[in-house]
């Protein structure tokens, strides 16, 4: 056989000759590899030293921040293999522009003829442009406990030390806290305040209780501070931002009054008045105001006495005083109205026991958008668990803190493209309500008993009514905040059931802005990942 036919050795000159360029294109996918990591730890050094200079700007010279950005930018960059030949930060305006260019070395391409590749990477701030209202709605019930409590108190710490650590003015950021178990404290101090049903005028206010009842009074006469906790409205404003007013007491914030139940603590856990006899229906009891003083209210002529309140103002103005500012005329009765009955009452209360119209409001009163981050901590680091969950309010209230509308008038404008409202709810657990199977149907809360008709359930519910009731008013408060342009991170914590995932990942902006953290120990991580997203609205580019 002849040298040019003879096969035998065909595979091994094919394999050297292919050997070369397969290892290229072998060594091609690492090396690509290696540039896209170290083209985003790059892109993440650069960001940092930019947010490290917008944040100081103004306040110190421009070219001492460019000298310890870029040490902050090579911190960062250490045994990253990325070699750096130009660093610059340049201001024009408003504007501070970050630009970086580098190289890595490859090794498989090198055999290509391809012995480097470049890393160059730009960022951008909008200095004084962007602003952040920030929300934490925080879970506090009693199975965040313990652990729990405890890291996900420094992970919020965290969340408002990176940002307030990156934005450029203190102007630019604002935080506020909405703490949240069945109830929300808006804080008792607001008692007076013109969003509050002080008067006893809604529907909500007159629930086990008189038409026209001031539950503020009531508390006052019973010997007991309201501790600030408030009801939910009527549905749908109980998932809405719609504006109190008072010429529509339905809009108005009820103060929460856990009415004394039958003498038998075994079975009701908020007996505080001797009831002087026994009752096979618990509402009959319950809904005996003869126990709380209101022993006697002449009928009046529209059969509704004004109980404890009195109506001073129903101009719908921002004062208390009778002139109507905005002229709109008083559409309501007013002072003018119906007539001021002569009324004796006998108030009396044996309370003795944390049992009280003030049971259960365990939670820490909200505090509104603030620029003072350091008080914004030290509010958090006084979070204690205990109670139950309502996802509805907290995230119904941490909407609210974000509105330029009452209660707390303190968010931008809805429409100001240059404000991010952003909402952080932070869960542990399931919404919850027990039901009861005596006439009450269920324990107290925000939405009072079942049996009062508010919960949007049957008088006598079951469990499973109560879950679906409450998780279906917290998707649609969440669909309400989003369609306002709130943006919502939800965190849920060391829980694993469809249900809550459902809840949550729903609420969330986008499955992106959905953190499901399976350990408490995690919530640091988390926390930080929510800050960094929030801050690269920060960044222009």
């Amino acid at each position: 056989m002849g040298f040019w036919s003879n096969q035998r050795g065909n595979t091994a000159m094919i394999f050297a000759i292919c050997v070369i360029p397969l290892l290229a294109i072998a060594g091609g996918a690492i090396d690509m590899t290696r540039h896209r990591t170290a083209s985003v730890e790059t892109q993440a050094a650069l960001d940092a030293a930019l947010l490290y200079v917008a944040h100081d700007l103004g306040e110190r010279d421009i070219n001492v921040l460019k000298v310890e950005a870029r040490e902050v930018f090579d911190e960062q960059m250490r045994g990253r293999g990325v070699t750096i030949h130009d660093f610059e930060i340049v201001q024009d305006g408003d504007d501070i522009t970050a630009t970086v260019d580098g190289d890595i070395e490859t090794t498989l391409m090198g055999l290509a003829g391809v012995p480097k590749l470049n890393v160059s990477r730009v960022s951008q701030v909008r200095h004084s442009e962007r602003k952040f209202e920030i929300a934490i709605a925080f879970d506090t019930t009693g199975s965040m406990a313990g652990d729990k409590i405890v890291q996900a108190r420094a992970a919020a710490k965290l969340l408002v030390d990176k940002i307030d650590a990156a934005t450029s003015k203190t102007s630019s950021r604002r935080f506020a806290l909405v703490p949240f178990t069945t109830w929300v404290n808006v804080g008792p101090d607001n008692w007076n305040k013109n969003w509050i049903d002080k008067d006893g005028r809604s529907d909500v206010s007159a629930t086990n209780l008189l038409p026209r009842t001031s539950r503020v009074a009531l508390y006052e006469a019973l010997g007991e501070v309201w501790p600030g906790c408030v009801e939910a409205r009527e549905y749908p404003l109980d998932v809405n931002d719609t504006r109190p007013r008072r010429r529509n007491p339905e809009t108005l914030f009820t103060p929460s009054f856990y009415p004394d139940e039958p003498d038998d603590r075994r079975r009701y856990a908020n007996d505080y008045l001797d009831d002087g006899g026994w009752s096979w229906n618990a509402m009959n009891v319950i809904s005996d105001v003869s126990k709380y003083g209101v022993a006697i209210v002449q009928a009046s002529t529209n059969g509704r006495g004004l109980a404890l309140g009195r109506d001073d103002d129903d101009d719908d103005d921002d004062d208390d005083d009778d002139d109507d500012d905005d002229k709109r005329g008083n559409r309501g009765r007013g002072n003018n109205g119906a007539p001021d009955l002569k009324r004796t009452y006998r108030f009396y209360s044996d309370v003795s026991t944390p049992v009280g119209p003030g049971f259960n409001c365990a939670t820490r009163p909200i505090v509104p958008l603030t620029e003072n981050a350091s008080y914004i901590k030290s509010e958090i680091d006084r979070l204690q668990a205990e109670g139950s969950t309502n996802m509805s309010e907290g995230v119904a209230w941490g909407w609210r803190v974000l509105s330029p509308e009452a209660p707390f008038k303190q968010g931008g404008a809805y429409d100001d493209r240059s404000v991010d409202k952003v909402m952080v709810l932070l869960s542990d657990g399931n919404n919850h309500v027990s039901a009861r199977s005596d006439m009450r149907g269920s324990d107290y809360s925000a939405y009072g008993y079942a049996a009062n008709g508010r919960m949007g359930v049957p008088s006598r519910p079951s469990q499973d009514q109560i879950w679906t009731e409450m998780d279906k008013r917290t998707l649609e408060a969440c669909s309400n905040a989003k369609a306002a342009g709130v943006i919502i991170y939800t965190v849920r914590l060391e829980l694993d059931d469809t249900r809550s995932d459902g809840v949550l990942s729903k609420c969330a902006t986008s499955p992106e802005h959905y953190l499901d953290v399976p350990d408490a120990s995690q919530l640091g991580e988390a926390f930080s990942r929510i800050a960094d997203d929030v801050l690269q609205l920060y960044l222009a580019k």
